[in-house]
């Protein structure tokens, strides 16, 4: 990493402490109703078990979406401490890592699955809990492999007893939205996460992404599905019209929860938007198909922790390396925390 770049990252971590993230990270107190909202993706069972036993050590309780969405709506009041735990995407660790510690430590969590990703079968892997800590390895890595990434919805149907299943859309999409190259094909966008990376675009009369696409093909300008920028049409010449690109908006949020019901029976209610990015336009589409809250990332607007009476479908939360900076005994110092996220983007 280039001293540029270092010095880039550092000074948008500090602009994010005092513009984005919530007092208590920098050091202050949590007021006693508020419940901040963590963000997960990979898990990393050493790093995860730290984080949530902090948390059942400190007098944390990490609950349901249920009872996170009664407390802002005023239905019901949460328990004092009170935390909401969130993991994007359906990564395999999200089974392997987190189902298990969590578990152990009598906590809560909610998965936000792609369901597209859901890999279309029964099988049940084991997880770190099953096997001797040596042969952590392969169960900890299936998040980065070709040939199963994210859960199954065997493994979903599995999680429930602690992990709530929310939507995370169906296919994560990018949509070209000019003619304009921006990139090209790369090995690293045909597995995994890294397909979700790849914007959908038009070859041979198709529309696809992921390891469909040849390496070295040009990828053009793009945005996430539910910025509500029109899709560019190679195929065709052409921007989307207004009534397309909301009918794309509506099966992408709507094809999720209805795969939810169908293979886990779960009426999912809440939404992750993709890459953290919606339009009014997605966010009136999403409450039309049933979702009843939506989550983004670090707040770019509005409080960092939603207070009662919030618009439930502008929801921000708080990255994973904050839990520890939540008032408590053993509070991990900040200069440690950032030290570490620095570090990590450097070799990352």
């Amino acid at each position: 990493m280039s001293a540029l770049k270092r010095v880039g990252d550092a000074g948008r971590l500090l602009l994010d402490l005092v513009s984005r993230d919530p007092p208590f990270v920098r050091g202050g107190g949590l007021n006693p109703h508020d419940i901040p909202v963590f963000t997960f993706h990979s898990l990393e069972p050493r790093s995860f078990e730290r984080k949530m036993r902090y948390l059942r050590e400190a007098g944390y309780q990490a609950i349901s979406m249920n009872a996170y969405l009664d407390a802002l709506s005023g239905r019901a009041p949460a328990p004092p401490r009170s935390v909401l735990i969130t993991i994007d995407d359906g990564r395999a660790s999200t089974w392997t890592v987190g189902h298990p510690i969590l578990k152990k430590l009598g906590l809560r969590a909610t998965a936000f699955l792609v369901t597209s990703a859901v890999h279309d079968s029964t099988e049940v892997s084991k997880t770190i809990a099953e096997v001797e800590t040596l042969e952590w390895g392969p169960l900890v890595a299936r998040d980065h492999a070709h040939g199963r990434p994210f859960v199954t919805w065997g493994e979903v149907r599995a999680m429930r007893d602690v992990i709530d299943v929310g939507s995370h859309t169906h296919l994560h999409a990018r949509i070209p939205i000019s003619s304009i190259t921006a990139d090209v094909m790369k090995a690293t966008m045909q597995w995994g996460y890294g397909v979700f990376d790849c914007p959908l675009i038009w070859v041979n009369g198709r529309e696809i992404r992921g390891r469909e696409v040849p390496l070295g093909t040009p990828l053009p300008e793009s945005a996430p599905r539910l910025s509500g920028s029109p899709a560019y049409r190679s195929i065709d010449d052409r921007y989307e019209t207004p009534l397309e690109a909301s009918d794309a908006m509506r099966f992408d949020l709507g094809e999720a929860r209805r795969l939810l019901q169908e293979k886990a029976g779960v009426d999912a209610r809440a939404l992750c938007y993709p890459w953290h990015v919606h339009s009014e336009e997605a966010r009136w589409i999403a409450a039309e198909v049933g979702y009843g809250a939506g989550f983004a990332g670090k707040a770019t607007s509005g409080p960092a922790i939603a207070k009662p009476g919030a618009d439930l479908l502008t929801l921000n939360r708080v990255g994973e390396d904050y839990v520890e900076r939540l008032p408590g005994p053993g509070r991990r110092s900040l200069l440690s925390i950032l030290r570490e996220k620095l570090l990590r983007g450097r070799h990352g």
